[in-house]
């Protein structure tokens, strides 16, 4: 399926003098319009951005620093009010290759996929080291990803290199999007859940001289909050249609039965700290601790299976 809509490469700018010469110079040699979002640098971004005269490349500058998320809303939001259909959101750092910008138009163009995410970690996907914190913080933000959108295809959902189709942008109005940490977690799940047709790329992460303000607790912090909403919303999504269903009711189930299991375990622990007496046997109420236990895994794991064979139908990753 060949599609020849109108395509916005979006690069998110933040004091990257360094890097966003190149960054853009590269960018607009892939023959699409290019625009530069730049939340409110203090270096000379701006200052080296202006000279370019080439009628393919826009500006758009913050009024203050609102952090990536906002500025990635900003620029979908532009996308969609000016007529392209698909945007693909670069950072201007350096840390991504364009040839993988150029793949993600090609399967776009060539496919018709609406969203297509990257992963960076397979066997050549990192160049130099990563930091310990972005590691670890990835790893458990793709467990918490397969748990979410019930599908166990993809990977990396922090990666800032994506293509989203720019009807995208309906979703994006909710109080719960983040203006500065977690949003390309909260555009893959949303895309995903929505039944965006999804590809997974492998792609290059370059590890130089680029500084991060990244926190990590307040990104694992994120990461919960939105894995809790997305979780919550996609049973409500699956309950209205028929083929999602029984899944959507094996996760009612399982809401029910990890609440028992919570209560219980909290009554083990007060048991064995401070009760003196007790109406049910210590011993007893562990077993019933862990048939609850027991059952709640299953539910889940059954639900995952039930959801996973739907929605592998229309994600591909490489």
């Amino acid at each position: 399926m060949r599609v020849n809509d109108k395509i916005l490469i979006g690069v998110l700018a933040f004091n990257v003098e360094r890097h966003i010469k190149n960054v853009v110079e590269s960018l607009l040699n892939l023959g699409q319009d290019v625009l530069v979002v730049d939340d409110f640098s203090s270096d000379s971004t701006q200052d080296i951005l202006s000279n370019y005269t080439n009628s393919n490349l826009k500006l758009l500058v913050n009024e203050k620093n609102y952090g990536a998320g906002y500025s990635t809303r900003k620029l979908i939001d532009f996308a969609e009010k000016n007529g392209y259909k698909f945007v693909i959101k670069v950072d201007g750092d350096g840390q991504f290759e364009v040839d993988d910008v150029e793949k993600i138009i090609e399967l776009r163009t060539n496919k018709g996929y609406e969203f297509i995410k990257s992963n960076r970690f397979w066997k050549d996907g990192i160049k130099g080291n990563i930091p310990k914190k972005r590691f670890f913080g990835n790893l458990l933000a793709t467990i918490f990803l397969q748990i979410t959108t019930g599908t166990n295809k993809l990977f990396d959902p922090l990666n800032g290199l994506f293509g989203v189709s720019t009807k995208i942008n309906k979703l994006l109005n909710a109080n719960s999007y983040p203006k500065r940490y977690g949003y390309p977690y909260f555009i893959t799940v949303s895309a995903v859940i929505n039944e965006f047709l999804t590809c997974q790329i492998n792609n290059v992460v370059i590890y130089d001289d680029q500084k991060s303000n990244l926190n990590p607790f307040k990104m694992l912090f994120t990461i919960l909050k939105l894995s809790t909403i997305f979780f919550f919303t996609k049973i409500k999504i699956k309950r209205s249609i028929g083929t999602y269903q029984r899944s959507a009711f094996l996760d009612i189930l399982f809401i029910s039965s990890f609440a028992i299991t919570f209560y219980l375990m909290i009554q083990l622990i007060y048991i064995a700290l401070f009760a003196e007496t007790t109406l049910i046997k210590p011993g007893n109420l562990l077993y019933i601790f862990l048939f609850s236990f027991i059952s709640s895994i299953t539910l889940f794991v059954s639900s995952f299976k039930e959801e996973k064979a739907i929605r592998n139908n229309y994600i591909t990753s490489e």
